[in-house]
């Protein structure tokens, strides 16, 4: 073959020996400890709790169930374990995001990590490197293939770009050779998958796909250890993952790969809902406790930019997003979220878990929302995620606000305090603090499991 392909440069990178910085390694944690805090705040979620369901769980560790659940006293195989806990990870749409790929990396990569760690007793150091590099590889993968292709194509970035991710972690891991690295991120993109079709009518397939990824990612590297192969030219291949799940190589797009940068670049989430209406409701919050008293008689129109690449995931069509049957329904819902930032100043768990009942008070709110598409977020997209909204007042005034930057994007990064509060509206300033201060005190060296205070199991 003349030509290197995507899937050995991607291994290339994967493989060489890297060197965290002091600021990585403590981005790496945090990134550690919002992953925790989400997913031992989804515990409880019906979809979780179906997938625990699913799975054998033994009393005791074993060779053949060697990792831990979240939700669960017991153990499980690794591919169990990655599975259901990607899919406890993801319920409360609260988890980290990588902007200009529009996918969801921690969901898929911990769950993978964590496993493997489980299993076979890998250092914090080995296990957030190998992170690292599996951010690397899901979020540059995700840039190649592009957010608005996928999306044209109804399929979901963390799902199949996720599944690339999760294979190089497992590769790093467990000491694959270049070739069988190679093998494994072929075979896990064979095996990629995840649809847009839960916006149909609120399922719970956005979270499967999470986890799909993560056990997909660890089976392929487990099939290429032992020698299966997968072809060389998997991704820009005629009929490759390109050319699936996008509109193939496009002119002007390559891997980007700096070890880290996929990690350094992810943005931390504040609100349970989708990422391309959190700028719209930090404004909106703003406007709400700038203007004390503003109600609904005071209002003409409620008008909010939005990103034509994410309109088909919450604001079109317009006259569906006026109706609100599950949860799953309000997280992917512009008007939603415009209504309930407004009119209450928040954008909590508890109001998307009672969106049904809340959207019926809030329906007013609601019809006054119009989305619209700006220039100038277009311009910026998908290198920048910008916001821009403008509330007209019954008097003629126009209260107008942009924002450069979502908040907890690397523009506006999130500090440890950040996201040590963000635990404690999960799980209580208790169990927050404990889970705040053992990864903050984990040791490089030691094995990672036994080393984390977290919630694995419920009442």
């Amino acid at each position: 073959m003349s030509e290197i392909t995507f899937s050995r440069l991607l291994a290339r990178h994967v493989l060489a020996k890297q060197d965290m910085s002091p600021e990585l390694s403590t981005w790496m944690r945090l990134l550690l400890l919002d992953y925790y805090a989400v997913t031992a705040g989804g515990v409880t979620r019906e979809s979780a709790a179906a997938a625990r369901a699913a799975v054998r769980i033994s009393p005791e560790r074993s060779a053949s169930f060697p990792a831990a659940l979240h939700g669960a006293d017991g153990f499980v195989t690794l591919e169990d374990a990655a599975l259901v806990n990607g899919i406890t990870a993801h319920g409360l749409e609260l988890d980290d995001t990588f902007e200009e790929s529009s996918l969801h990396p921690a969901v898929v990569l911990f769950p993978t990590a964590l496993a493997a760690a489980d299993a076979e007793g890998f250092s914090v150091n080995k296990v957030l490197s190998a992170t690292a590099a599996g951010y690397d590889v899901m979020c540059s993968v995700g840039v190649l293939l592009g957010a608005a292709e996928a999306y044209g194509r109804g399929f979901h970035p963390t799902g199949v770009a996720g599944a690339l991710g999760a294979a190089a972690t497992a590769a790093a891991l467990f000491n694959l050779d270049e070739d069988q690295t190679v093998q494994a991120l072929g075979l896990a993109a064979n095996m990629a998958a995840g649809s847009l079709e839960f916006l149909s009518d609120g399922a719970w397939t956005k979270r499967l796909n999470a986890g799909h990824a993560a056990a997909t990612g660890l089976r392929a590297a487990k099939l290429a250890f032992a020698g299966f192969t997968a072809p060389e030219t998997a991704m820009e291949g005629r009929d490759g993952f390109l050319r699936q799940y996008g509109e193939g190589l496009v002119e002007g797009r390559t891997l980007r790969l700096e070890f880290g940068q996929g990690a350094w670049e992810t943005s931390i989430k504040f609100y349970p809902c989708c990422r391309y209406m959190h700028g719209n409701i930090d404004l909106l919050r703003d406007i709400h406790d700038e203007n004390p008293g503003i109600a609904l008689k005071d209002i003409e129109s409620i008008n909010v930019a939005v990103i034509q690449a994410g309109a088909a995931l919450v604001s079109e069509p317009a006259e569906r997003k006026l109706l609100i049957g599950t949860p799953v329904d309000a997280q992917f819902n512009m008007p939603f979220g415009a209504a309930v930032a407004l009119a209450t100043g928040r954008a909590t768990v508890e109001q998307f878990d009672n969106a049904p009942a809340l959207a019926i008070e809030l329906r007013d709110w609601m019809e006054k929302v119009t989305c619209y598409t700006s220039e100038r977020l277009e311009t910026a997209y998908p290198t920048s995620w910008q916001a821009e909204v403008n509330v007209r007042m019954v008097d003629g005034t126009v209260i107008k606000k942009s924002e450069d930057a979502f908040r907890g994007a690397p523009e506006d990064r999130p500090t440890w305090a950040d996201i040590t509060a963000k635990a404690e509206g999960l799980l209580g300033a208790p169990a927050a603090a404990a889970l705040a201060t053992s990864v903050g005190n984990l040791q490089d060296s030691l094995p990672l499991s036994g080393q984390i205070a977290v919630p694995l199991s419920i009442d």
